[in-house]
């Protein structure tokens, strides 16, 4: 695969926080844009607000994954604990996973598992009872990638005129 991973234990990975990964704030710029915008999901008026390295950082946990021959940033996801202003559908002490992307090149390997497999693996260590995220209806890979690992599909709502989803994972 190529990739590394501490909470599976694999001795091939290279998935670990923003901080210890050095990730940048053009890299991180750069991948949202190519996942969220180039993929149709984000118009390009709004990523820049949304995607503010800082902001986005400001989120929560910021896991990265780096492809181990060149070191690149593959992928992200973000675990937003309960403290967050960030938070937008859990509750009480329930965490969401936000932002999770993996860039083109390095999709149908199994990284976008193996980033939701590190946020949750760190989401029980913090003994919290459930993770929930929001995904947007258009986004039909990512629905079987939350259903593979666990998640189930829970609520639909509405925000700013999108229809999304809500998933839910019982830790």
């Amino acid at each position: 695969r190529g990739f590394l991973c501490e909470a599976t234990g694999s001795p091939n990975s290279y998935i670990d926080t923003a901080d210890r990964l050095n990730i940048n704030d053009h890299e991180l710029s750069e991948l949202l844009t190519q996942v969220y915008v180039s993929g149709g999901f984000v118009k390009p008026a709004e990523a820049t607000a949304l995607f503010d390295p800082s902001a986005v950082r400001n989120r929560g946990l910021l896991i990265g994954a780096r492809d181990e021959p060149t070191s690149n940033l593959a992928g992200v996801v973000i675990l937003v604990p309960p403290e967050s202003p960030a938070r937008r559908v859990a509750q009480g002490n329930e965490v969401e996973m936000h932002l999770l992307g993996v860039k083109e090149e390095y999709r149908r390997r199994g990284l976008g598992r193996l980033l939701v497999e590190a946020a949750v693996s760190r989401a029980k260590n913090c003994n919290y009872p459930k993770m929930v995220l929001v995904t947007q209806l258009s986004m039909e890979s990512a629905h079987k990638l939350y259903e593979t690992t666990g998640f189930a599909h829970v609520n639909d709502i509405q925000r700013n005129g999108r229809d999304f989803r809500v998933y839910a994972l019982a830790l």
